[in-house]
């Protein structure tokens, strides 16, 4: 038998190599934002405090807090026909009510204080409900319109991701050298490429999982037809029997559809003491997340529903009680295998039972990802512009492809946390009577995100990113200035009170601009360097700093 070629042997390994090299190229630098947005999703509560400085110091949750609540609920809307009540824990102070009355239409959301069941106005924002939902739908607005639409693009990018994390893992023949190995004082392309093997190596787990899950949650929607096939029936009704069974429903567990016009009678006001008791005699010392009230046909009925980060699995177990006489109707806990696994998938990917520990650390995880990608993005324009100056030139012109993904590389890397800085800067600054307030703050996340794009189009180089990184770093350290000009919920009322989630907000902030700081210095153009444009194409070179120094990214970079 004619043994095999070297080129044969390496055969399947450069395949991989170009498909791990244009899956993540491609769509890049959404996958950039993708994992930067959701990686910031980890601490939605905090954000969502943090842009609500209206519940700061509110006092503990009474015993009777859901009662309180339901009651304050029907005083202000006599007609309500279904509501969804999340209790205080220590993440979240306030009570939180979504409801909405005989009208229909969306959900409109109450906030309450958790000892006298009053009203808490707050200002208009989405919070940090924006990072979360532009993490998997690309939302744009407060009421949102690309969420189908951004479900599928960004399910798309994660395949990809998917693909060039497993490619990746055949192309680094080293890769358990790799995950020991970091030269930043080669600089260059092997000082990228250290730095993005080892940031995807370190955690190549999590970044698994994270991805994998990440598919799953959303699998009715890219696969239909096992549904379809396991659950036949007149269109509709087979994707509802199996969501029915996904919840532990059955179908004379959902609401029964009513008819176009038909009105729904308001719920009555329930004793909820005995309802409580008895979930806790279940379920023991476990918390109580939250309650919800809804018409089921002719019955009204109400539903508990244990904590969510009481364990791993998401989609806690529920009772259901008749809200008119309390008896119970169902314990809703389904524990099938398939079950199981998905929800444990799902419960990875959200980490609602995770600890501030356990949050911080893949909050870190995240961040790794992020610099994963980027140094990714980066590398592909460092080594093309390395081999252009291996041929003779010592500083060619970048080329037309080369350019546009320089610019992109500035604006959308360098340009995000930009602004997510200004987005949380503008939660201090706009008015708060200003209509569609919310929306408005997402404009500034916008505007700012297409002046990086501005800036990078025009210098795709190491000015372009020194100036975009430092901007972010000044607007992050400036936010707890802003904080304590606009709020009383700034460090020198948090800090001497112990109150971490509070300040421990304003310290993030200033770490994030202290490094956003130092990397803009680091990125600095490099005294007595030179800008050289042919025909509408840039690239830096200058004596001063050699190409070898560590700080250097090309002038693609």
């Amino acid at each position: 038998m004619k043994p095999k070629t070297a080129p044969e042997r390496e055969g399947f390994r450069q395949a991989m190599a170009w498909l791990h090299t244009w899956s993540g190229l491609i769509l890049g630098w959404l996958l950039f934002a993708i994992f930067f947005t959701g990686t910031l999703s980890f601490f939605k509560t905090e954000f969502n405090l943090w842009m609500r400085p209206e519940l700061h110091a509110l006092p503990p949750a009474s015993a009777d807090v859901a009662e309180r609540a339901q009651q304050a609920l029907h005083r202000k809307a006599p007609d309500v026909t279904q509501w969804f009540m999340r209790l205080p824990d220590e993440r979240q102070p306030g009570v939180t009510i979504l409801w909405r009355g005989k009208e229909g239409g969306r959900f409109k959301t109450l906030l309450m204080n958790p000892q006298t069941g009053e009203a808490i106005e707050t200002r208009d924002t989405m919070g940090g409900e924006f990072f979360y939902r532009f993490h998997f739908e690309l939302r744009t607005a407060q009421k949102g319109r690309w969420t189908l639409e951004g479900r599928w693009v960004v399910g798309v990018a994660t395949m990809l991701m998917f693909i060039a994390l497993l490619t990746g893992v055949v192309t680094h023949r080293r890769i358990f050298k790799d995950f020991f190995t970091f030269r930043p004082t080669k600089g260059g392309q092997r000082a990228w490429l250290d730095a993005h093997n080892v940031s995807g190596v370190l955690v190549l787990p999590f970044y698994l999982m994270i991805t994998f899950s990440g598919l799953m949650i959303f699998h009715s929607m890219y696969m239909p037809s096992g549904i379809a096939a396991a659950y036949p029936g007149p269109k509709g009704t087979d994707s509802q029997t199996y969501f029915a069974e996904m919840q532990g429903d059955t179908a004379s567990g959902r609401s029964a559809r009513r008819a176009p016009g038909e009105a729904v009678p308001a719920l009555p006001l329930t004793d909820l003491a005995p309802v409580l008791a008895s979930a806790h005699r279940t379920w023991g010392d476990a918390r109580i997340g939250g309650l919800s009230a809804r018409r089921d046909g002719d019955r009204a009925v109400i539903e508990v529903t244990r904590h969510d980060g009481d364990r791993l699995q998401y989609g806690p177990a529920r009772m259901r009680f008749d809200a008119v006489t309390g008896e119970t109707l169902a314990l809703i806990d389904p524990d099938s295998p398939a079950l199981r696994t998905y929800r444990v998938l799902y419960g990875l990917h959200l980490a609602r039972f995770a600890g501030p520990g356990m949050r911080w650390g893949l909050f870190g995880f995240g961040v790794l990802g992020s610099l994963m990608i980027a140094t990714g993005m980066v590398l592909w324009s460092v080594k093309r512009r390395q081999q252009a100056q291996r041929k003779g030139a010592a500083a060619p012109p970048l080329r037309r492809g080369e350019r546009l993904v320089a610019s992109l590389n500035v604006a959308l890397l360098g340009g995000l946390p930009l602004a997510t800085g200004v987005f949380l800067a503008s939660n201090r600054l706009l008015p708060l009577d200003l209509e569609g307030r919310a929306d408005a703050e997402l404009s500034c996340f916008f505007g700012a995100w297409g002046l990086a794009l501005l800036i990078g189009i025009v210098r795709p180089d190491r000015w372009g990113w020194s100036v975009l990184l430092g901007l972010a770093g000044a607007v992050f350290a400036a936010l707890p200035v802003l904080n304590a000009f606009t709020t009383h919920t700034h460090l020198g009322v948090t800090l001497p009170t112990g109150e971490w989630v509070w300040a421990g907000m304003d310290l993030s902030f200033l770490a994030t601009g202290a490094l956003l700081g130092w990397m803009a210095w680091r990125l600095r153009p490099a005294r007595g360097a030179k800008v050289v444009a042919t025909r509408g194409r840039s690239a830096e070179t200058g004596s001063a700093t050699p190409p070898s120094t560590p700080s250097t990214p090309a002038a693609g970079a």
